[in-house]
Order: structure tokens, then sequence, then C-alpha cells
């Protein structure tokens, strides 16, 4: 089998980088200098591997984004065919699932949103994307729900999920976990009475 080519690997190694600097300082905070010293790189090598530093966001949203989708991919397809909705439920709410620094690399791509259109527009189809993957498990689970309920649960437990993830870097949030899972489970069990 072929080794990566140098380039492949120096590109992982600057978006680390980049990434571990985002959830440090921020996209505006994240200079060249600074992913520079954390890549251990000198700074030539990330303009010569990625590019400037426009190019180098777009490299972060578009591993971020295809990253996030292969998790939920991977999730979605190993959810059982009995309670999947449970399941998903578990795996969402437990702190254990989630990643401080993806959270963070999350929230600083949701603020770059209100400046910069593109990232926006991404970022709101990822939303959409999560929501929908929400929706389609719960729809397998509750097949004689209204359209508009499922709808509307799935947009409350993805807002339920994403307040309690985005407060993970505090650290030492499992009761916050916990009681948010128990609030996703009863809007959950507001479909059962809409069948």
């Amino acid at each position: 089998m072929p080794r990566p080519s140098l380039k492949s690997e120096r590109k992982d190694q600057i978006l680390d980088a980049y990434e571990a600097c985002v959830a440090r300082y921020g996209i505006e905070g994240a200079s060249l200098e600074k992913i520079a010293e954390e890549a251990g790189l000198a700074r030539p090598l990330i303009r010569h591997n990625i590019g400037n530093r426009e190019a180098l966001l777009e490299a972060l949203v578009e591993r971020f984004l295809a990253r996030s989708a292969s998790k939920m991919n991977a999730m979605i397809t190993a959810l059982p065919e009995t309670e999947p909705v449970l399941v998903l439920i578990d795996w969402l709410f437990d702190p254990q699932q989630s990643d401080t620094q993806t959270v963070l690399v999350a929230e600083a791509l949701i603020a770059a949103s209100q400046h910069d259109k593109t990232i926006a527009k991404q970022m709101r189809a990822w939303t959409k994307s999560f929501i929908k993957s929400i929706h389609d498990v719960l729809l397998q689970s509750f097949p004689d729900a209204h359209e508009e309920s499922i709808t509307v649960v799935a947009v409350g437990v993805t807002g339920i999920y994403f307040n309690a993830d985005s407060l993970l870097p505090l650290g030492r949030v499992n009761d916050i976990y916990l009681a948010s899972k128990q609030s996703a489970l009863l809007l959950i069990s507001t479909l059962e009475s809409k069948q």
C-alpha cells in the first residue's frame, strides 16, 4: 500500500493545528503564526500546503462538515431496529460522545457565519441535515405521528442537544446532559399521543 503523500500529511497536520487554535482563540485569533507554532512548522509551509487564510478556513469548514456527516451517518447506521430513538438519545446526551475541541470549532464557525455568507449557508445546511437525521429516526419510531409534530420534535431535540453540547467546555456538566436527555425524552413522548 503506497504511503500517503507528505503534502497530505502536512495538510492534516496544519488543519489539526488550525482546529486547536480556533478552539482556543476563535477564527479571528487563530493567526498563521499561532497555527505554525501549534503545528511545529514554518509559516511558509502553511501557505505552500494549503494556501492563504481564506483557503485555510475553507479547508477547515470542509473537514468539519465531512467529519460531522461521517460521525452522524455512523451513528444512524449503528442504531438498532428496535427502539432506535432511545439509543440515539442515549448517544447524543452522553458527554463521553462529545469532544470539547469539536464543540468549540462548531461554535466558532457559527459565530463566523454572522460575517461570512458562505459559512452561514454551510452551517445552516449542516444544522438542517442534523435535524433531518433526527426527524428520520423519529419517523421510523413513530410512523403514525403527524409530520408536523415529528418536525417540531426533531427541531426541539436538536436545540436541546446543541445547547447541552455548547456547555461541554465548562466541564463537569454530566448533570446538565442528564437533565437535557430527560427533556428530550419528554418532548419525544408527546409523539405517542399524536398518533
